[in-house]
């Protein structure tokens, strides 16, 4: 039995993103966080980053955690979606796992917009690994752009 002060899952309705400097993966004002840098490409409407994950990341001996993989996949289709389509939040999301990744091997990390109209994007996106161009993970997502404050009011 619940409560009537007990709410179900949050609609998009329900939330307002602010970006705070905090975010866990691109935030720099986080201790924990990884404060990458993100280029962006118009031409590909991308977003990339590189970085190395450090073993306090791993899930097996040795090998990188597939949620931090994932992690890193959403942040990347999130740029892209931002930057070149307007604020969105992340509505659905599929990974693929191909390779293993060993802490501290350098990755390069690339999201796209793939949709370029509507209220609803999709991107998608990839790890690779630098030293060998293998395919560490990759994934595709699907966003709802939110309006923006005055737009369709009234």
């Amino acid at each position: 039995m619940t409560s009537s002060s007990e709410k179900g899952p949050a609609s998009t309705l329900d939330i307002t993103p602010i970006a705070d400097n905090y975010c866990f993966v691109c935030g720099t004002d986080n201790p924990q966080g990884l404060k990458i840098n993100v280029t962006y490409h118009p031409k590909e409407a991308a977003a990339t980053t590189e970085l190395m994950l450090p073993r306090e990341y791993q899930g097996w001996a040795d090998v990188i955690h597939g949620g931090i993989l994932a992690t890193l996949l959403d942040e990347m289709m999130a740029h892209a979606v931002w930057h070149f389509a307007g604020p969105g939040l992340t509505l659905s999301m599929e990974t693929r796992f191909h390779h293993p990744l060993k802490p501290e091997e350098p990755i390069r990390v690339r999201g796209v917009l793939t949709t370029p109209n509507g209220s609803r994007r999709t991107a998608e996106a990839e790890i690779i690994r630098v030293t060998d161009g293998k395919k560490i993970a990759s994934g595709k997502s699907r966003f709802l752009l939110l309006e923006e404050k005055g737009k369709g009011e009234g």
